[in-house]
């Protein structure tokens, strides 16, 4: 591979680029948030339809994860990376200039585009950069980065809709990714062997189909709170085509996602863990600010600024958790996390009520957080490191993949405990909603105990 021939100077230049560009592409994802009340007013859209600009751009995250590693074996890391943050500027561009809703929703899918290939492309770079005695801290370096943006992004956003309006949010990481496309073009190198392979338009359609409507029908069922035709069918569609898709991958010579990863032991298993703390994570990041404001009635406000250190604590204890595994590897670090996450759904469970303080319900945000810095990054790298190199990309897409398909499931899951108290009407009872979200509580202290035992499972090669 050209990385044996590349001097430390280029090393750190690709990396900072890699990690760059996955910043701005997570960021982009949470940044719009803010807007949404003056978008609406613009372009006079109704809150279900504002929200189809953040669905829209995880939607096409999801449907390009799986088919990045095709690219990558196709075209080699340079090439896709180019070609991603290209579609990132596009996007950008059109929905800066954006007169109407649509071309809006347009320049956010095409940015979905470049994002959903940035992810898996990132940690394959990264993975192939650093030896494997040094994995651990790569990963841990790319969580401190990347969850940084959930924690910079409200009041980034906040600050600058408030001065310049909400354009502004596509001004400022406009140049940015002009920037990143220039130091593409000229610092980037494959890193990775490209390889015979061949295109497959029936496993991209069912890919496309599969993962998009799959993810879309549970997508509404986590909006509506109900079973609507079209939810049913939109998942049994999504499901069926997944199936096809993954049967055909079995059989074909050269596969566009080699699944066959999953037959490595350590790999299926730590995928599996993997969407359990995914669910986790993104459970306790959606049910807090719900239960700031909808069972103990603060503002908006309030439940923005509930997530905000235990953001900063994810990006920080990913960093140092980074550092735990390369000196004493991986099982230890993650059964430490579940642990940590479990006590914190218990107490939660316990303890949380209508008068809880403000600042016990974020100081429990925060250890769930360091717990699931202790679990994400780590359960990967073990995953990653049990597969030769030339099957990293694959393991990577087939990891990222399962981790927002199967976390969006467990999501649903945890939040329909919330739905069944809340019932119908136009106002909400705190009440009722509060022994909603102890179940959902409940529930996540008993998927972290199940994360715990399978992670006892996990087999590890010597440090």
């Amino acid at each position: 591979m050209e990385t044996k021939q590349l001097t430390k100077f280029e090393k750190n230049i690709m990396i900072g680029l890699t990690l760059t560009a996955s910043f701005l592409s997570v960021l982009m994802m949470f940044l719009l948030i803010t807007a949404f009340p003056k978008i609406m007013v613009e372009f006079a859209v109704n809150s279900t339809q504002v929200q189809w600009l953040t669905t829209s751009f995880m939607l096409t995250m999801t449907i390009l994860i799986p088919i990045t590693a095709y690219f990558i074996d196709t075209y080699g890391t340079r090439a896709v990376m180019l070609v991603s943050m290209v579609l990132f500027v596009l996007g950008t561009f059109i929905s800066l200039i954006a007169n109407s809703f649509g071309v809006l929703l347009l320049g956010r899918i095409i940015q979905g585009m470049g994002s959903g290939m940035m992810m898996p492309l990132m940690q394959t770079i990264l993975y192939i950069l650093f030896p494997r005695s040094k994995r651990g801290y790569a990963m841990g370096l790319a969580g401190m980065i990347i969850n940084v943006a959930p924690a910079v992004g409200p009041p980034l956003s906040g600050l600058l809709i408030h001065s310049f309006g909400w354009r502004s949010l596509f001004y400022v990481p406009l140049p940015i990714g002009l920037l990143l496309v220039v130091g593409v073009y000229f610092f980037m190198h494959n890193v990775t062997e490209k390889k015979a392979t061949q295109i497959d338009f029936p496993s991209i359609l069912l890919s496309t189909i599969g993962f998009g409507t799959a993810l879309y029908g549970f997508t509404m069922l986590q909006d509506q709170g109900e079973l609507s035709l079209v939810t049913i069918l939109s998942m049994f569609l999504g499901l069926l085509a997944i199936g096809f898709f993954v049967h055909r991958q079995l059989k074909l010579e050269i596969p566009i996602l080699e699944v066959r990863v999953l037959k490595t032991p350590v790999f299926s298993l730590v995928s599996f863990i993997s969407i359990l703390a995914f669910t986790l994570l993104i459970s306790f990041e959606t049910m807090m600010p719900m239960f700031v404001q909808n069972a103990q009635g603060f503002s908006a406000y309030y439940g923005g600024l509930v997530v905000m250190p235990g953001a900063l604590t994810l990006a920080i204890v990913s960093f140092i958790a980074g550092k735990l595994f390369d000196l004493y590897g991986g099982k230890m670090i993650v059964l430490i996390g579940f642990i940590m996450i479990g006590m914190s759904g218990l107490f939660a469970y316990i303890f949380f009520d209508l008068t809880t303080p403000f600042i016990i319900a974020v100081v429990v945000f925060m250890l769930a957080m360091a717990g699931s810095a202790l679990i994400n990054m780590p359960v990967m790298t073990i995953g990653i490191n049990a597969l030769p190199d030339d099957l990293i990309p694959h393991g990577t897409s087939v990891i990222n993949t399962l981790r927002q398909f199967g976390g969006t499931l467990g999501l649903v899951f945890i939040v329909s405990f919330i739905s069944r108290e809340e019932g119908e009407g136009a106002g909400i009872d705190p009440s009722k909603y509060m022994e909603g979200v102890s179940s959902a509580f409940f529930v996540i202290s008993l998927l972290a105990l199940a994360g715990f035992l399978l992670s006892l499972f996990i087999k590890e090669g010597k440090k």
